[in-house]
Parts: structure tokens; sequence; C-alpha cells
């Protein structure tokens, strides 16, 4: 059994009750925000010791990514896949697009998890073969937003095994994008990822707060490292509605990048 697995059992709290919180994918309906986990307040004053940057995906269309470095973004998230049967139409353009714009980026992968036999790991192997991180990129990160009927515990196991993959080819620990809701009663609230290692939390809470709401414990105290804190960002280059996120720093960390 993955060390991983044998953390997260351990973990477990006696007589958990099982949620199995169905949601539908509605990227398209929205524009190609994640998850929904508040009404969006719109966008709020950056505190000046944090980065901003953004998150994408096709819905956004074709970016000028040199426009959205003049309006300095720091950094970018691009969805490269979601499930084991959707890829992403704009993602290499993205990818060169940011990299060209000298934008640090680094791919995600939509989560969309079923009871089908090695599905974390399908998934987590169709992301790597579209995304193809390398060195220099972001670490990669997984979007959880939606259980498709998976029970907490197998959803802890299918978030775990996708995260092991993940870790075994590329020799990172990936970060987890999710909403303190969700994580709170589909995930059970649980801090064993962060505490084997998965430190980077992205969490999505839009509010017109300083700060996001943290789940699983502060995320093991380790706290927010990326916060996608509205939807309905403008920022040049890109037409219409952009996701925006920030970086609890001044500057991002080596341990953030693929060695």
């Amino acid at each position: 059994m993955p060390i991983l697995r044998t953390i997260l059992a351990a973990l477990l709290l006696p007589g958990l009750l099982l949620l199995a919180v169905t949601t539908t994918p509605a990227e398209a309906a929205r524009g190609g925000v994640h998850g929904r986990p508040s009404a969006d307040p719109g966008p709020t004053s950056a505190p000046s010791v944090n980065l901003e940057g953004i998150d994408v995906s096709e819905w956004q269309g074709s970016i000028d990514w040199k426009r959205v470095a003049s309006d300095g973004k720091a950094f970018a998230i691009i969805r490269a896949s979601a499930g084991t049967l959707t890829a992403d139409t704009t993602y290499a353009a993205n990818r060169s697009g940011a990299v060209g714009a000298g934008i640090p980026m680094g791919a995600y992968h939509y989560a969309n998890p079923d009871h089908a036999p090695n599905d974390a790991i399908n998934e987590a192997n169709w992301f790597l073969s579209l995304a193809q991180p390398a060195s220099g990129d972001l670490i990669p990160a997984l979007d959880v937003e939606v259980t498709n009927g998976l029970s907490v515990p197998e959803m802890q196991a299918w978030v775990g095994d996708w995260l092991q993959r993940v870790y075994d080819v590329t020799g990172v620990r990936a970060m987890i994008y999710t909403s303190p809701n969700f994580w709170a009663t589909s995930m059970g609230d649980t801090h064993a990822f962060a505490d084997a290692g998965y430190t980077v939390l992205w969490v999505a809470h839009w509010t017109s707060a300083s700060q996001p709401t943290v789940p699983a414990a502060n995320w093991g105290g380790n706290s927010w490292t990326f916060w996608q804190y509205s939807s309905r960002g403008s920022v040049r280059g890109i037409k219409g509605n952009v996701d925006l996120d920030r970086y609890n720093g001044s500057s991002l960390a080596p341990t953030l990048f693929i060695p």
C-alpha cells in the first residue's frame, strides 16, 4: 500500500459520515471558472506583498500574453486536461504564449472521478501526456471539485492515487485546487495530504475578505499558497472575464518549480 494511502487510512475518523456530493462540470457555462465556492463579489484590491496571476482555459479564447505580462500578471496556471477524454484545445498555445512573454506557468487537470478501475491513474496519465510538465514549469495542479457519487474515503483514495502517479513520473508533489466547502464536505476536511508533503494549496474562495478561508486545519498549518479570489477579472490581452489569483508572497519560491 502506498505511503500516502497508509497515512490517509490512519487519519480517517471512526464513523466518518460518507458524503457523496454530485455536481456536474459547468466550466463552459461559467466561462472557464472551476468550481463555484461562493457568490463572487468581484475583484478586490491586492495587498502589496502578494503577486498577482491568472488561471485560464479554452474558454478565454485567444490570449495576447505579452499584454497580460504588461498588466502585471506574474504567473499563470493553464488547463491542460479534464477527465480522460478532454484535451484543452488552447493549452499548447497558452503554454507557448506565457513562456514567450516571460510569465511563469504551470498546468492543471480538472478531475472527473468515477468508479472505473484505475480511473485516477488513467486521468493522471492523460494529464501527463497532454501537459508534458518540464523543468522550469510550476508544479502541476489537481483541480478537485466534483465527486460524481464517490464517498469521502473513495475521494481521498482517488486523489491520493492521482497525486502518487504524478509524483512517480515527475518527482514533484502537485498542488491541490479546491474550495473550503468542497474539501470539508467531500474530502472529510483531511489534512493527511498536507502531512504527506502536499503542502501547496490553491484555494478557491471568492470573498471580499482580505484572506481566504483555508480548510484542513489551515492546510496542516501551511496556510494557502495560491488563492483564486475572483472569476470576474479584467486583464489586458484577454477578452471577457478571467479568474484572478494571488500568490502568498512577494516572489515565487524555488520549491514551486519543477527542477
